[in-house]
């Protein structure tokens, strides 16, 4: 099963870890965080996901120094669909476990495992109106759960809900600009009005961005997502004209770069053929 056009992204982006640094600083709670030096942040390998739901989850691991000495996990879940997951926590409960039975096998002789951070970024179309916590998946009251704590496990996940967040807001984040930049993609990729909209704020962060290879390579695969994730209704020259306002004078190159790698994939792997057809026009009518 080829990869989805989120998963690409998510992982080209916050597989950086400075993008990912600037993430986490900004919606760890400050108690949490200040026990972290996020300077030491790195990607861990691997995915625990179920392969049944790949297409609409993916996930990331990273390990970070604790101050007071040691190494806590911040396990990213994106969740890249419509709705909400109602069954998130029991979820993450379930790759919670996986994370910590792998470092086991890497530590055969530790005695403890490490704490790990459970962190959620949302999309859907609306915002996220589902538990943040295990027990409010257990079918029993308030008082059971209470009086039966010491006996369950109970955790809450850490939440980011971009789909909450409006267009200014979203713009404003105190983030690594190419994570500001991608963040306004995701949020903007499910309508023609909303990437009309956000077009002019990822213009002018695109146009402020160094130009230099690993940054040129991200927008690639930007540009490529924005078209992958359009609804099929929409035009590809629709959808290319308003790449290129994003992209402005200097990065019409990346762009037709985007186009000439999602006709390859269209070929190879099925994409709508009207749409990989569009990118072909383009192309030609002078896209490059």
């Amino acid at each position: 099963m080829p990869p989805s056009p989120h998963d690409a992204l998510f992982k080209a982006s916050f597989g950086q870890p400075d993008i990912a640094r600037s993430e986490l600083a900004l919606i760890l709670p400050p108690a949490v965080r200040a026990h972290l030096d996020l300077g030491t942040l790195t990607v861990c390998p691997g995915s625990f996901v179920d392969e049944a739901l790949q297409q609409t989850h993916t996930d990331l691991l990273y390990a970070v120094g604790m101050k007071e000495g040691g190494e806590a996990l911040v396990y990213v879940l994106f969740e890249h669909q419509s709705s909400p997951d109602g069954r998130m926590p029991l979820r993450l409960l379930r790759y919670l476990v996986r994370v910590w039975e792998r470092w086991l096998r890497d530590h055969p002789q530790a005695s403890k495992v490490p704490i790990v951070l459970p962190v959620v970024l949302h999309h859907g179309e609306g915002r996220w109106q589902t538990g943040l916590d295990l027990g409010s998946m257990l079918d029993a009251s308030a008082a059971l759960i209470e009086a039966a704590r010491p006996y369950q496990p109970h955790f809450r996940f850490i939440l980011d809900d971009l789909s909450s967040l409006s267009l200014e807001a979203l713009a404003a984040r105190t983030l690594h600009a190419l994570g500001r930049l991608v963040q306004l993609a995701l949020r903007s990729s499910r309508s023609m009005e909303r990437l009309q909209r956000a077009s002019p704020l990822m213009g002018a962060i695109a146009g402020a961005l160094e130009r230099d290879a690993r940054t040129r390579a991200l927008l690639v695969q930007l540009y490529g997502y924005l078209w992958r994730a359009a609804p099929a209704d929409i035009a590809a020259g629709d959808i290319q004209s308003i790449l290129l306002s994003i992209a402005g004078p200097q990065g019409g190159e990346d762009v037709m770069n985007a186009a000439e790698q999602l006709i390859a994939q269209g070929r190879a792997e099925g994409i709508q053929r009207g749409r990989a057809d569009g990118l072909e026009q383009g192309r030609a009518d002078g896209l490059e």
